[in-house]
């Protein structure tokens, strides 16, 4: 889709194969882009197993014993022991009685982590994904079960994989997170501030001796992609990736590199599936991926840039209840907490390294009830997530989630960085700091800063040189260039 029209208005079991068995030519056509960033039999993150896994999911892969799948992840076959294989990124297909000669056995059901296998060497093989609740007795599996059926995510009771005679394994070659790509010509940390001044987007840098550059027009490097609405941006490796909704209601994405180049808006719809009509985006990146929230509709979305520059396609988390009208995502210790506007009321929740979600929690029940509240931020400081929420009449919250679960009550903010009536606000960890910028009911952006000792800085207007228009939107995200 091109980017530079002219602005528009606001808008179960399964045999090992005989070692025999024929290979077929490919099964499916559907296109599929590679799976997360690690060589044939080399390290490999858990998240990346659980995405190669869920690849297949997706694509509908139906179980075969005699034919194979190939896309850009590779060509594996489609039975159970192939599945594991392919999640695993090994170097061929291999069958029931072999995995194990890749992997350790495990001494319990209850060591087992996101991406490890559960196999019955002479029957079928599962992987593993989580469990269910702190009890272990029921297993979040991946598989590809029999015949007639596709590839797959079920549970299985802890008494069934038991009395199965199913066993712990872990691949040899799993490694707990994927890496951060090594640091290249860093000059220090700055907080990336992104701001919809008249339906464009604008960028400054804060940095570490508190200067900040003049704010330039994105849109005149990245492209025109209309009335823009929402905004976002999170840093990765010296980049600041950007999420700006354009005047179609759809998604773009773009990154500033580190030396200051801009790359062309994408519209991410083709590779996430199409949205459209979306009202709010946030991100925040954890290791070399970057985790996008997107409210369409009224409803919550979930999806994620893997660190290879693929796109996993958006997973409706909406809660129940009213529809949601915000919402945002920080990195807590490396997990990815959401908070949420619905109804009013403030919500969170946690997804766990294995993809699945925790059931919502309602913040207000937990940390006082504030009132109606119109948006959220969230960043994540070591093990707390740091909350701020604006309500409905302007007044700006702070509250925390400690990483214990438990949670610091909401206190008002004014009597601590100034007093004045808000709309609009966003957060993020900036080499350790927690950074606020808030939109005023005047039209300014105040910028303030939480220390580690939980210090609260004043807060003070950004100067806005170079931006245009009246503000809607506005995004901080950190880099350490």
């Amino acid at each position: 889709m091109p980017v530079n029209r002219t602005k528009l208005a606001n808008v179960a079991m399964a045999g090992a194969l005989a070692l025999g068995a024929a290979v077929s030519t490919v099964s499916l056509t559907t296109q599929a882009h590679a799976v997360g960033s690690s060589s044939v039999n080399g390290a490999i993150s858990r998240d990346e197993i659980i995405a190669r896994a869920q690849n297949w999911v997706d694509q509908g892969v139906p179980y075969s014993q005699s034919l194979w799948h190939s896309d850009s992840n590779g060509s594996y076959r489609q039975d159970c022991s192939g599945f594991v294989s392919m999640a695993w990124h090994l170097g061929s297909s291999r069958v029931t009685s072999t995995l194990d000669d890749v992997s350790t056995k495990l001494g319990s059901l209850d060591d087992l982590k996101p991406g490890d296998m559960i196999d019955n060497i002479s029957t079928h093989v599962v992987l593993f994904a989580g469990w269910t609740d702190g009890s272990h007795n029921t297993a979040v599996i991946y598989e590809e079960p029999k015949p007639g059926l596709t590839a797959r995510k079920t549970t299985y009771s802890r008494s069934y994989l038991i009395s199965g005679g199913y066993m712990p394994y872990r691949y040899d070659n799993t490694v707990d997170s994927a890496p951060l790509p090594p640091k290249q010509n860093a000059v220090g940390w700055g907080a990336q501030v992104v701001v919809n001044g008249g339906g464009n987007v604008f960028h400054s840098t804060r940095s570490s001796n508190g200067s900040w550059t003049g704010f330039g027009n994105v849109e005149s490097a990245a492209g025109d992609i209309g009335a823009v609405q929402s905004i976002a941006d999170a840093g990765i490796n010296g980049d600041t990736h950007v999420l700006a909704v354009g005047g179609d209601g759809n998604i773009y994405h773009t990154i500033r590199h580190s030396g200051g180049s801009w790359d062309r808006f994408s519209d991410i719809g083709p590779q996430t599936n199409q949205l459209g009509s979306v009202t709010k985006v946030s991100a925040v990146s954890i290791g070399g991926d970057l985790h996008v929230l997107a409210v369409a509709n009224g409803r919550l979305f979930h999806t994620a840039r893997l660190a290879n520059g693929t796109w996993m396609h958006f997973g409706d988390i909406t809660p129940a209840g009213g529809p949601v009208t915000s919402a945002s995502a920080a990195s807590v210790n490396g997990v990815l907490q959401v908070v949420a506007v619905s109804d009013g009321t403030v919500l969170h929740t946690v997804r766990a390294v294995d993809g699945n979600w925790s059931g919502w929690g309602n913040a207000y029940d937990a940390a006082g009830n504030i009132g109606p509240a119109q948006d959220v931020a969230v960043a994540g400081t070591g093990a707390d997530a740091q909350i701020v929420v604006v309500t409905n009449d302007g007044r700006q919250f702070h509250g925390v989630r400690y990483g214990n679960g438990s949670w610091q009550q909401f206190a008002e903010l004014a009597p601590v960085i100034g007093s004045f009536t808000a709309n609009r606000v966003s957060a993020a960890n900036v080499d350790g700091e927690f950074q606020a910028v808030f939109i005023t009911n005047d039209d300014r952006i105040m910028h303030t800063i939480r220390d580690g000792a939980g210090s609260w800085d004043p807060a003070a207007p950004i100067q806005l040189n170079g931006v245009s228009g009246n503000h809607y939107a506005v995004s901080i995200g950190g880099t350490y260039n």
